[in-house]
């Protein structure tokens, strides 16, 4: 049954970081298709609503996908201290290194989709700045990345809290 539900979440936090994804790249292509004038590097766009509804939800599905990972997987720290450190499995080192991974394109991915996201909010007259191209299928990119690297932590998670659950019962009993 275990196998069963760790299948079941898999295919929910790869669903989940694919659909932030897709919003992404498609609120790239709705921002893309709005009027712009561009002079060196200064750029002036008429907002798009739907590429500010799109990158939004875009981000919104990769947070809730990364609270998922992060609540059904448990904690995989690896504490500081040396013994601790050399007594813990390869499956935790593992599932800690994808932790750290998967929080650093959460940071990014999160704030690309944000601030690509957020010319596009206001209904007035066009804005003019720094050109900031790509910031939305960037961020839709990382998604497909978070999506790897969750994957890696909550397979590797289980398998050193198989471990450890295993350790714990051989010691049980009585010994003659």
């Amino acid at each position: 049954m275990a196998r069963v539900e760790a299948v079941v979440v898999c295919l929910l936090i790869v669903a989940m970081d694919v659909a932030a994804g897709v919003l992404g790249i498609h609120a790239e292509k709705a921002q893309n298709q709005g009027r712009h004038l561009r002079i060196l590097f200064i750029e002036c766009r008429q907002p798009v609503r739907q590429a500010y509804k799109l990158g939004v939800a875009a981000a919104a599905m990769l947070a809730a996908s990364h609270a998922i990972a992060n609540i059904v997987g448990g904690c995989a720290c690896v504490c500081c201290s040396g013994d601790k450190l050399r007594r813990s499995s390869p499956n935790r080192h593992m599932a800690s290194f994808a932790l750290v991974l998967t929080w650093m394109v959460l940071i990014v991915g999160l704030a690309l989709l944000i601030l690509g996201a957020l010319p596009n909010s206001k209904k007035s007259m066009a804005q003019c700045g720094v050109m900031r191209h790509n910031f939305l299928s960037i961020g839709g990119i990382l998604c497909f990345v978070h999506a790897l690297f969750c994957l890696v932590y909550y397979v590797s998670a289980n398998a050193a809290a198989r471990e450890e659950s295993g350790r714990g019962s051989k010691g049980v009993g009585v010994h003659t």
